[in-house]
Formats: structure tokens, C-alpha cells, sequence
């Protein structure tokens, strides 16, 4: 825990606490509350949210800040979570560490990698779509929002298809180690408990390249991975477990929040078949309104203001992307959905030097889903059933059944 609140009184969650599991239904109006009233907001367990669309953009461009306290520890994470520790993942690790360790995985998952898979991704969507409409419905997390982007980035990985499905419940389980440090105790051994489960997996399978290479990204990084200040296996299982992470769990929160989004307004869903060249406009919109990650965080390394507060240095600050994205000084109307809306500069892939790697491949499945979904009912009377969410730590759902009359 950071030392920031020592010399100030504990704040609280001004009605806006991430851990109560109602938050995740809808977190919405009590991030306007938060936005409005507290917009700098120190917590009760000692961090600082930050909820307006140009502190967040300023803390990404301006600050100078880490992923780790001055100590070297994470802010969040379990302390006793260490197999397969986020900690060791690029996404926590400043430079020159993180730039190593992103060009590693940037050998694979890149622009040219996103081209190579749209055919794949195509074809899976369509498939999809003809099983539900042979079926009558189809359930719109498992039957596309998770099939796709898991199927693409366990064929990226290397990692064989009849071992997708154990994924599901590690990667949704292991997203709580981001926060893991204050949730209960069971949720914490749980996330461990995942970790050590895909540390298993990916040794075993670092083995098997290490045996016979191939194309795919787990043999490209142990061929990169060469010289004196080489990688040991340990670290690369955890860029393998993190990678597959951030490309499985918040993908099928970009596709399934996005395709309910389309079917809550069915008038947004409609302007997409009239007008498909939208589809670009119509996904950055969808991460805009309803962004799989609410909030991720950064480190001060040296004192910064805002809001007409100088914020000291070590202090931990969780950036409210959700409520960034739905500020009325950076978008007109930001709690209306529109998929025509001009200048989409939503803030959910994050900033500066821990921009989404994968976020081209991200989009580009989203483009394919929505597109091909919208075309396929048209004409159709679309009912939604009972909305289940995930046991992610991100605002990702388990389960819409939809049936088409």
C-alpha cells in the first residue's frame, strides 16, 4: 500500500466503490456522481481516482509516472500471488524493461499479424452466424464474443485448439490479480490458483517449442530471445500468460458489450446496415460507451497536480476510464450512444507508453462480428434473455442468450 494517505485523512468512494458487485451492473451513475463532485478523489484504501477526460489524457501525456511504488512493489497486486506474477509482465515494467520486452512480443502480434488473420476471423464469424440462424439464437458470449478472439489468440500463441476452452475460466479468473490486493481472501486464492495453472500450461508448452519450433508466437520470442541478457523461461511464460490475457478477456468485452449496446438501440443497430462504411466510428464508439476496463493505474515517480491538487510522489493513481469516456466537457451528450458521433476520442486502450499493443487485432474482430451480426439479422425481431456477467475483474459478461423470430 502507498504511503499517500498518511498525511491526509482517508477519503471515501463518494458512492462509487469498484468492489461492490452491484458497481459492475451499472457503474455509470455513480461515476457521473464521482466525476462531478470528486473529481480527484482519494479513497479509503489510500489511492487517487481520477475521473475527468482531460486529467486522465494529461496524466498519460504529462506525468512522469511507473507501474510499481518507489520500492519496487505493485500498488495492487497479492503479494503472495508470485508464480506467473503480473509483475514481471511488460504491461508493469517501465522502460528500457518494457520497450524489450514489447518489441519481443510485437514480432508476432502486429499490424501484419492482424492482416494474416482477417480471412480466419471472417470465416469464424460466419460460421457463427449460420449455426445461430440454423438454431434460432445464439448465446452472444460464447457463441462470438469469446469464440473469436479466443480462437485467434490461441492460434497466434501456438496453443492447440482443443485446449482453448480451458482458457476461459483461467483468463477471466486471473484479471483479479490486476486489483488482487484488495479483494477477499477466497477471490485471491483463486487468482492464484489460475496462475499457477497457466504457468503449468505454458511451461509445458515452452518445452514442446523448445523440442520443434514453429510460426507462431511462442517460437518466434524463443528464437528473439538470445544473447547475454536473454530472458529466462520464467519471464517469458509470464509475457505468454499476459498476452493471452490481454488479448482473450478484454476483446470479448469489446465485441459482447458492443453487440449489446447495438441491440439496446436498435436504431444505432439499423444505421449499421443502411450504412456499413460507419463501422470504424460505430466500434470506437462502442469502446467509448461501454468500455470492458474501467479504470487501470499509474505511479507518480514525481509530484503532479490536478485539479488544484498536487498529488505527491509515490502516490497511487487509478485512472476512471469508464467515466473519462462519458464526460460532457469532452463529448456532447456522452450518455447517448450513437454511432455517427465525430471525433471518437474514447481513452479505453489506455496511453502513452503502455498503449494497447493489441489493439489493431481487437478492432479489426470487432469490425467483422458487428458488421456481419447487423447484416445477417436484418429483418429479424431480435429478443435478448438474461444478461450473466464474468468473474473477470473487467466489466466483461458470461452470458446474453439472444433468439431471432
Amino acid at each position: 500500500m502507498s504511503d499517500v494517505g498518511k498525511d491526509v485523512p482517508m477519503g471515501d468512494w463518494c458512492g462509487a466503490d469498484p468492489f461492490e458487485p452491484s458497481f459492475r451492473d451499472d457503474p455509470y451513475p455513480s461515476l457521473h456522481g464521482l466525476r462531478e463532485r470528486n473529481p480527484v478523489n482519494l479513497t479509503p484504501v489510500g489511492t487517487w481516482r481520477v475521473s475527468r477526460y482531460d486529467d486522465v489524457s494529461r496524466v498519460f501525456r504529462e506525468a512522469t509516472t511507473s507501474m510499481t511504488l518507489a520500492n519496487g512493489e505493485s500498488p495492487n497486486f497479492d503479494p503472495l500471488d508470485q508464480r506467473g506474477s503480473f509483475l514481471e509482465f511488460m504491461l508493469n515494467k517501465d522502460d528500457p524493461e518494457h520497450q524489450r520486452l514489447r518489441r519481443l512480443a510485437m514480432l508476432t502480434l502486429n499490424p501484419k499479424t492482424t492482416r494474416m488473420m482477417e480471412d480466419e476471423v471472417r470465416a469464424t464469424v460466419t460460421q457463427a452466424m449460420d449455426r445461430a440462424l440454423a438454431e434460432g439464437g445464439m448465446d452472444l458470449v460464447p457463441d462470438m464474443a469469446h469464440l473469436v478472439p479466443s480462437r485467434m489468440i490461441c492460434k497466434i500463441m501456438g496453443i492447440p485448439e482443443r485446449d482453448r476452452d480451458q482458457f476461459n475460466a483461467w483468463t477471466a479468473t486471473r484479471t483479479n490479480a490486476f486489483f488482487a490486493k484488495f479483494l477477499p481472501p477466497e477471490i485471491q486464492q483463486r487468482t492464484r490458483d489460475a496462475g499457477h495453472a497457466m504457468a503449468d500450461y505454458f511451461e509445458a508448452l515452452l518445452a514442446e517449442r523448445r523440442r520443434s519450433l514453429g510460426e507462431d508466437m511462442i517460437s518466434t520470442m524463443i528464437r528473439a530471445n538470445e544473447g547475454a541478457d536473454r530472458l529466462d523461461d520464467d519471464a517469458l511464460v509470464i509475457q505468454a500468460i499476459g498476452i493471452i490475457i490481454a488479448g482473450y478477456e478484454t476483446t470479448i468485452g469489446l465485441i459482447g458489450n458492443g453487440l449489446r449496446a447495438l441491440l439496446d438501440h436498435p436504431a444505432q443497430l439499423e444505421t449499421l446496415r443502411q450504412r456499413p462504411e460507419l463501422i470504424d466510428n460505430a466500434v470506437n464508439e462502442c469502446l467509448r460507451y461501454d468500455t470492458p476496463i474501467l479504470f487501470n493505474w499509474r505511479v507518480l515517480v514525481e509530484p503532479f497536480t490536478l485539479g488544484g491538487q498536487t498529488l505527491p510522489a509515490d502516490a497511487v493513481i487509478w485512472l476512471m476510464l469508464a467515466a473519462a469516456n462519458r464526460d460532457p466537457a469532452r463529448f456532447e451528450n456522452p450518455d447517448v450512444f450513437d454511432i455517427e458521433r465525430r471525433n471518437v476520442a474514447h481513452l479505453s486502450f489506455g496511453g502513452g507508453i503502455h498503449h494497447c499493443i493489441g489493439n489493431s487485432l481487437a478492432r479489426m474482430e470487432a469490425r467483422h462480428a458487428f458488421l456481419e451480426f447487423a447484416e445477417r439479422t436484418r429483418g429479424l425481431r431480435i429478443e435478448q434473455g438474461r444478461l450473466e456477467w464474468s468473474h473477470s475483474f473487467f466489466r466483461v459478461m458470461a452470458s446474453l442468450p439472444v433468439s431471432f423470430h
